[in-house]
């Protein structure tokens, strides 16, 4: 299995994770996103593969502050 990642337009500390040949999610705008890697399951970090499986999709900040879980 591969997995697609891309990153907001607007917002590009956003990342969102999809399966290669999945529709896009309900609910995000494919124009929104600019495509950046194809990854092999191999090379796709387990947690983020898993929720890929399980939810049809990941998304994450990339440079979060230990400030922003509070």
């Amino acid at each position: 299995m591969s997995y697609r990642f891309h990153v907001h337009r607007a917002r590009p500390d956003y990342r969102l994770v999809t399966a290669d040949g999945a529709p896009f999610p309900a609910g995000a705008r494919e124009a929104d996103w600019r495509f950046t890697i194809l990854r092999e399951r191999s090379d796709t970090a387990p947690d983020v593969a898993r929720l890929v499986d399980e939810t049809g999709y990941c998304l994450f900040r990339i440079g979060l502050r230990l400030e922003d879980m509070g």
